[in-house]
Formats: C-alpha cells, structure tokens, sequence
C-alpha cells in the first residue's frame, strides 16, 4: 500500500508550508518594493521619502551596493536580486523552523518570519543611517 498525503491533512499542510514560505516571503517583499517604487514616482517630498524607506525594508542590500549615490541599472538589479534572494531564503528557514512542530499552521510561519523580517529591514535602515551619516 502506497503512503500518499490525505488532502488537506496534517502533512499536506506541512508540505505546503514548507514548499510555499520561501515563496510568500519573496511576494511580500516584492509588494511592498512596488509600492515604494510607486510612490517614488509620484510628486512631493513625503512620498518620495516614504517610497525610499519602503524600498529599503524590501530590498535592504540596496545600500551595501550604495544606491543612493551609485544608481547604475547594474547596480540596483545586483541588489534587488540578492534581496530578493535572501527574503526567499528566510522565508523558506522560517517555513522549516515553524514545520518543526507536529502540527503547524501559516501562524507559526509568521511567528518565526516577523522577527526575522524586522531584523532585515532594520538592518538596512541601519545601514543607510551609517551611509547618511558618513557621507554628511
């Protein structure tokens, strides 16, 4: 007798949450770049300021590559690319951590994603901070 998953049993579950996380973390990141980028073109200060930071929680090894002063295409697809690669894999650690558990649900993704997520988006918000201040 084949050992095949029930459909929508505790282990298709847990495949799907393991083969989706990284997935689901890579599509928020990229959301939220979009929207930064839309209100980057948009007129006035507050927005433009408001789509940076937005841009920089996304895609926070923008400022290892040191886009605000460097903006070649080469430049910001590096960056882009590896930040998107890194919200994958945090997003696909996140899913085996929370799958660790017998029976686990999209909540225990996210109580292992969040801490991560807010730890990259701070760190490059820490980086652009020591970029500003070294450049001032």
């Amino acid at each position: 007798m084949a050992h095949v998953a029930v459909p929508g049993g505790v282990i298709a579950y847990r495949t799907e949450l393991r083969r989706k996380g990284g997935i689901y973390a890579l599509g928020a990141s990229a959301v939220v770049a979009a929207l930064g980028g839309i209100l980057l073109l948009l007129p006035g200060r507050i927005t433009g300021v408001a789509g940076f930071a937005l841009i920089i929680a996304a895609c926070p090894l923008l400022v290892a590559f040191g886009v605000p002063i460097t903006t070649g295409l080469s430049t910001i697809v590096i960056g882009v690319a590896l930040s998107l690669g890194m919200w994958f894999g945090l997003g696909q650690w996140a899913a085996h951590r929370a799958t660790k558990r017998p029976v686990a649900d999209w909540r225990d993704w996210w109580s292992v994603m969040w801490p991560l997520a807010l730890a990259m988006s701070v760190g490059g918000f820490a980086g652009f901070a020591m970029f500003a201040l070294s450049v001032l």
